[in-house]
């Protein structure tokens, strides 16, 4: 406690408790300043709004190389009014800048009504509870929630009615059970005086409990809080105590975070303990996507090249202007080029790219093929990378959860040498085999060996009726856990008579776990179906984890302790008085042979004075607020050994909906398909026979079980070997044989030449840090685009590092989907997602930047034609007003409206048809040499659109009105000409998605040219075109001109027909080919 501190007449020392986060004590919380507790999701303030958002935006080259253009069109050597380019690009500044306002102004609406909530806080002053906002309450408040109220902090439990509280966390972690909380068992005594008091009195009620729990001065020490989900730790105590047996540890399950909600319970106090950015809620809040699309890096090196080519082609024309007269000033008149050829990189590029971007990811939001059972469709969670879906070469994908459904049955266990099961209805009603085979033997067993054996058995689903963190409702005898697993082993020991019937706190706030199981003897109790209540003390919980990959329960059971221990076979192997032996390792084939999830279960008696001393090692590491977790595992791991099997478990996981469909579709779009898991080798093969990963017949190549990295390199050297020549096989490869490949440089490439080889693999016994391993390592060699989708969070690592991360919504939390750039709920999804959305994205984004360079180089070149003919004398060669608004005005909506609703086959047969996907794998649609084409087509276009005007009618008189008039025909010839070639390269250049947007940008081109040769205001902006009559008059009203239009536009596009049909007709890609025969 601040000693001698005080503030006004108030001193610290009158409130006598204490809270400590990270070390730092809490001031009380009637005295603390500010408000912690407001929760800010902005960007920008008032006044950083505008800086901030104008600094992330010269974070591009292009508008730094737009802001070096408005400089120099102002110099006065510019050729070019500085009106003409310093207002489009603030307006495009602009436009970015109130994007980011309005985006940032609906954060903080959000803001504002999250703050707003409401919540009972203790107020010191009045000595009660009173409702405030959730941006007042501060680090050790004491706050009261009520049934169905949210938890405005992440808070510590104090006190519950009926002693323990139901929590709702699906707002956090998206899981649909509630979970148990609990207050650490030094709140014991903590308990409302009046139980039976109203909703409305609890409040007032629980001041009492506030008044003495500072009455017994608390001391809680919070550790640093941490983004994990399931680390939550503090230590409590009374009076100021501090030797171990006096102080109390409080882990995740005595936190209520902020967020979750209050269910089934009357009431709950608590105290609160991590606030505002703090809390797990906000630790744990989506960032923005960080990844790049490889489109986007192309976009970047054409920007890049044009650059160049511009830097290039001003040096050449200042030359030879030079070159022309020795009084030129090079630099200046390099600089005048510069201005005038500069939109070959457009200043609505970005924007307009951007734009169709966002759309497309909206197609995939509101697509109804990919809308779950519950009315939730798919969620771009970031459009940035919409165009990558179509150019997957790889598909990491989970199993558990994401191929199958994670809704676990009970199928079979082992006890000794025999073997129970199946415990699975069948579907067409009769008897179940294995329950039968069970009560048979636990009712009636009448020779001495047959109740040995009997008791094994009733040993065996009593063990898997204690070890798991399961809850029963005791009404209806409903079981929920966040480990579908236990909640399946649960249940089937329940159906053959071994039920869970109550999980309880006693009255000294130990935990109970009450089973209902038949008694086994002979004489009068035999066959009379005699069950007895078997109760268990928990004494202490060693909790699973991914690394262990084991939990354990140390309980009392009349008098004797136990400890029960169920895990993964390789896990327990090692724990076990003796090996597993022959007939084990067969009933665990068997069960893996068949894809079911096995779990080993041993158990042994402790004798109560190593227990003593293994508890008092086991507290000292459970009050570790550091490295606590390695502490844990590593006392845990003292007390599990030297135990005795008590026999195997198998659990089925059956396949979604849909998935051997949906692989065969995949793998037939030319994509390889990468199955990553911590099971068994036996049950994932399985599992990809069963879904079609691998099919009868397909050459496997397994590289399992090495020692070593000598081992490892053997095994692939021989692979390679038999794999060539042959692409159609199956590659099955474990966690340890990967890590011992990948130690060696060789041996990964070679192991990365085999993966190219092969059409699917199945990693088993992988590691969430080994599968995020080998999405790096495929990423690395060579340019294979990576898609890596899950459901939980151990995929969480997979995710982020593939290019494209999909999380599917699950029961295992929101991990994957917080994580994941897109959000779907099934596997199957994955086909109309990638099939539909990601090939059309593909070819959509690519004609987009193909086009959108196109047809400003078009332009460019006319006046790169003019510099020759007149002497390079840097006088520009269109209205200056009119090619401002080429791409301002005219061009820039239509490619966006024609590309995004141009659907070149209906989804049904793009689902059918998965061999059209090769074109995006490929990269048909945009590579250099597609480029060069197109820009090709820019330059002939573009000149042609220039020269025959001014040949037919032209002048070299620049104050000739002949020059503009051929000047302003020309100009009119590259707006045709652009809209026709975006036609022409349209699938339904029919369809009023197509004319409509190409009419537009024709027609505002001719009001724009009117509003200039008539309007005073326009033709003071553009004197050029005045005149009597006026230019846009002239080129209407004469037969050459519009002959000159009507005629050489659809000429100059002669050339893209005749390639189209020669394509089309001779080459015809599998799209064409399908369109041919379909529409």
């Amino acid at each position: 406690m601040k000693q001698g501190h005080s503030l006004g007449q108030r001193s610290f020392s009158e409130f006598r408790y204490r809270v400590e986060v990270n070390g730092v004590e809490v001031e009380p919380a009637g005295l603390v300043k500010g408000e912690p507790n407001r929760v800010s999701t902005t960007r920008f303030t008032v006044l950083t709004w505008l800086p901030k958002s104008l600094f992330l935006q010269f974070q591009r080259v292009a508008n730094i190389y737009f802001l070096f253009i408005a400089v120099i069109v102002c110099m006065p050597f510019s050729t070019k009014r500085w009106q003409s380019k310093v207002f489009p690009y603030l307006l495009v500044l602009a436009w970015t800048a109130l994007k980011d306002l309005y985006e940032d102004m609906q954060r903080r609406k959000d803001n504002r009504m999250e703050n707003a909530r409401s919540c009972w806080r203790f107020n010191w002053e009045l000595k009660e509870f009173e409702l405030i906002a959730w941006r007042l309450v501060k680090p050790g408040d004491f706050v009261c929630t009520l049934c169905d109220e949210a938890f405005p902090a992440d808070l510590l439990v104090l006190s519950a009615a009926d002693g323990h509280a139901f929590v709702s966390t699906v707002n956090l972690d998206g899981e649909t059970n509630l979970k148990l909380r609990t207050a650490p068992k030094v709140f014991s005594s903590l308990q409302m005086k009046n139980e039976g008091a109203s909703l409305s009195a609890v409040p007032s009620e629980l001041a009492s409990l506030v008044s003495e729990v500072c009455r017994q001065q608390l001391h809680v020490r919070l550790a640093t809080p941490c983004a994990d989900l399931a680390e939550m730790n503090a230590l409590v105590s009374f009076a100021g105590t501090e030797d171990v047996g006096s102080i109390d540890y409080a882990a995740c399950d005595s936190f209520a975070p902020r967020g979750c909600v209050l269910r089934n319970t009357s009431w709950l106090l608590s105290i609160a303990a991590y606030t505002g950015i703090h809390t797990k809620q906000c630790l744990n809040s989506a960032k923005v996507s960080g990844k790049v699309s490889n489109m986007q890096a192309l976009l970047n090196r054409c920007v890049y090249g044009l650059l160049a080519f511009l830097i290039l082609t001003c040096c050449y024309l200042a030359t030879a202007a030079k070159s022309m007269s020795v009084h030129t000033n090079w630099p200046e008149r390099f600089l005048a080029y510069t201005i005038t050829l500069y939109h070959v990189v457009p200043i609505s590029l970005y924007v307009a790219f951007e734009v169709l971007k966002l759309i497309l990811g909206r197609f995939i939001d509101s697509d109804q093929q990919m809308v779950d059972k519950a009315g939730i469709g798919a969620k771009a969670r970031t459009a940035d990378l919409v165009e990558e879906l179509g150019q997957i070469d790889f598909i990491f994908s989970d199993k558990t959860g994401t191929l199958t459904a994670n809704e676990m049955r009970f199928a079979r266990c082992a006890v000794g040498d025999v073997v129970f099961g199946p415990f699975i209805a069948d579907p067409l009603g009769g008897p179940v085999l294995g329950q039968l085979q069970v009560k048979d033997i636990l009712g009636e067993p009448s020779e001495p060996s047959e109740q040995s054996f009997a008791q094994n058995v009733l040993w065996f689903f009593i063990c898997i009726s204690v070890c798991h963190t399961v809850q029963v409702n005791s009404k209806d005898m409903q079981y929920s856990g966040p480990s579908p697993d236990e909640v399946a082993l649960v249940e089937g020991a329940n159906s053959v008579g071994v039920s869970l019937k109550s999980r309880r706190k006693t009255e000294l706030q130990k935990e109970e776990i009450v089973v209902c199981a038949p008694s086994i003897g002979s004489g009068e109790n035999r066959g009379k179906g005699r069950v007895t209540d078997h109760v268990f003390v928990v004494l202490h919980t060693i909790e699973f984890s991914a690394e262990r990959k084991r939990m354990s329960v140390l309980c009392q059971h009349e008098g004797v302790i136990h400890c029960i221990t169920k895990g993964a076979d390789i896990a327990l192997a090692t724990v076990l008085t003796s090996k597993l032996g022959a007939k084990e390792e067969d009933h665990l084939r068997f069960f893996s042979e068949m894809g079911l999830r096995t779990l080993v279960v041993a158990s042994k008696t402790v004798d109560p004075s190593a227990f003593a001393s293994w508890e008092s090692q086991w507290l000292t590491a459970k009050g570790s607020l550091e490295s606590r977790t390695e502490r844990l595992a590593e006392c845990g791991a003292m007390i599990e050994k030297d135990l005795q099997l008590v026999g195997i478990s198998a659990v089925e996981d059956r396949l979604q909906e849909g998935v051997p469909t949906a692989i065969a579709r995949l793998k037939d779009a030319g994509i390889r398909l990468w199955v990553l898991t911590g099971d068994k080798t036996e049950t994932a093969v399985d599992i990809a026979y069963s879904c079609n990963l691998f099919s009868q017949g397909m050459e496997l190549i397994f590289l399992t079980n090495s020692a070593d990295v000598a081992a490892a390199s053997e095994r692939l050297a021989t692979a390679e070997k038999s794999i060539k020549g042959d692409s159609n096989c199956g590659l099955v490869i474990d966690g340890r044989t990967l890590q011992f490949i990948l130690e060696d440089h060789d041996s990964s490439t070679t192991f990365y030449k085999l993966a190219m080889s092969s059409t699917s693999c199945v990693c088993t016994r992988f590691s969430p840090s080994q599968k995020r391993r080998l999405v790096d390592e495929v990423r690395k060699r060579g340019s294979s685009i990576t898609l890596a989708i899950g459901d939980g969070a151990n995929d969480v690592p997979m995710i982020l590092g593939a290019h494209v991360g999909i999380g599917l919504r699950g029961k295992e939390g929101s991990q994957a989907v917080q994580a994941s750039d897109i959000a779907i709920s099934q596997f199957a999804f994955l086909v109309p997602l990638l099939l539909c959305h990601g090939r059309r994205a593909y070819r959509r984004v690519a004609s987009f930047l193909c086009y959108y360079f196109y047809k400003n180089v078009a332009l460019a070149f006319g006046d790169f034609i003019w510099a020759h003919q007149n002497s390079f004398s840097g006088e520009v060669a269109y209205p200056e007003w009119l090619s401002t608004s080429f791409n301002a005005v005219f061009t820039w909506w239509p490619v966006i409206i024609v590309l995004a609703f141009d659907q070149d086959i209906p989804d049904s047969i793009s689902n059918a048809q998965p061999r059209i996907y090769t074109e995006g794998i490929k990269r048909e649609w945009f590579n250099i040499r597609l480029f060069a084409l197109w820009m090709t087509s820019a330059a002939f276009q573009g000149s042609l659109a220039w020269i025959l005007p001014n040949f037919l009618f032209g002048s070299f008189d620049y104050e000739a009105v002949d020059f503009w008039r051929a000047s302003a025909t020309s100009f009119t010839m590259v707006i045709v000409i652009v809209a026709l070639k975006l036609a022409l390269h349209d699938f339904k250049r029919c369809s009023l998605s197509c004319l409509l947007p190409i009419i537009g940008s024709i027609a505002s081109y001719i009001i724009v040219l009117f509003l200039l040769g008539y309007v005073p205001l326009g033709q003071r902006m553009q004197p050029n075109l005045a005149g009597d009559p006026p230019v846009p008059g002239w080129i209407f009203s004469n037969a050459t001109p519009i002959l000159v239009i009507a005629l050489a536009s659809p000429l100059a596009l002669l050339p893209d027909a005749m390639a189209l049909l020669w394509v089309r007709k001779l080459h015809p890609s599998p799209l064409f080919q399908i369109r041919s025969k379909n529409l």
